[in-house]
């Protein structure tokens, strides 16, 4: 049996369970496995782009509520959407994570179209969603996402301002327990300090080199400490030419010297390195870090350490 046939033959399956009754026809329960197979199987990096969401699918694919409900606890029918008659969900992709599994979802009603991402531990228990693509019929705003394959979602806002269009990123990390973690925020409008979210910012900064260094407001790197000695994690974000080109890294750099860093990259050519001194840090490419940044700046210069607050 093909894998079209099992799938058309499992929603079959799954469209007559009524709200009382979770069982196939043959009597047998229906298991997670079971509404696992009704999606798609992808692989990140994964994309949605709003446009696509205006694709019609048939109704024979379409989930029912009430296995929604079975398998996705909190049920997506009426928490986003006064129309919830209307409402048909389908399901488009699943993406199996290291710490949690993907299912992207499709719901629609006569105006608008959203997906979601509901999240699941490994052994299938429910525990998270977000909104992460949405194309509204009488609106010209839209919302795409990308899942990286360090499984951060980037969500991509747009919506037309005069001649131009207004890009808004939001970049989130899902934890292990399914709570969702703001990383930063990207915006082609005027920037404003504060706005980004230092994801290793409550890690231990005992080492003489730990801390903050900045070079404006939208400009910082934040080292901490590593496993051991020999190591340290860092995380930078810079915002150049009046926003237009930025760039964001994270990841663990090992000491090459007393007062020097490499990181390399293992999934590029990207690597930087870190040269320190009294207050200060540079930093320079020795790889190319395309992935990371815009096409015209580059991971590099000179960056002062903030002063630690003092202790109460």
């Amino acid at each position: 049996m093909n894998r079209l046939l099992a799938l058309l033959l499992t929603v079959g399956i799954l469209a007559g369970c009524g709200s009382g009754n979770k069982h196939t026809s043959g009597g047998r329960p229906v298991t997670f496995e079971d509404f696992k197979a009704l999606f798609p199987e992808q692989q990140a990096p994964y994309r949605l782009m709003a446009d696509s969401l205006l694709q019609k699918q048939p109704d024979s694919l379409a989930l029912q509520r009430d296995v929604l409900k079975q398998f996705l606890t909190d049920t997506l029918a009426g928490t986003d959407s006064t129309k919830t008659r209307h409402l048909k969900y389908y399901p488009l992709a699943y993406i199996a994570g290291s710490n949690l599994q993907y299912f992207v979802i499709r719901a629609v009603d006569r105006s608008s179209t959203v997906a979601y991402i509901c999240f699941t531990d490994k052994k299938g228990k429910y525990l998270n969603r977000m909104v992460a693509a949405r194309k509204d019929a009488n609106s010209p705003e839209q919302m795409s996402f990308t899942l990286d394959n360090k499984y951060v979602i980037k969500t991509s806002t747009e919506k037309p301002v005069g001649s131009n269009t207004a890009l808004k990123e939001d970049f989130y990390m899902a934890n292990a327990n399914g709570a969702i973690t703001l990383i930063m925020t990207n915006s082609n409008g005027p920037t404003t300090p504060g706005q980004i979210f230092n994801p290793i910012d409550t890690l231990a900064h005992k080492h003489k080199f730990s801390g903050d260094y900045t070079s404006g407001d939208m400009n910082i790197i934040s080292i901490r400490d590593g496993q051991d000695a020999k190591t340290f994690q860092f995380f930078i974000t810079f915002s150049k030419d009046n926003g237009n080109c930025k760039g964001e890294l994270s990841g663990t750099g090992h000491f090459t010297g007393s007062n020097k860093g490499e990181y390399k990259d293992k999934e590029t050519s990207c690597g930087i390195g870190f040269q320190f001194g009294a207050g200060r840090v540079s930093i320079r490419e020795i790889g190319g870090c395309g992935a990371y940044r815009g096409i015209k700046c580059f991971f590099e210069g000179g960056y002062v350490k903030k002063k630690a607050p003092s202790a109460k």
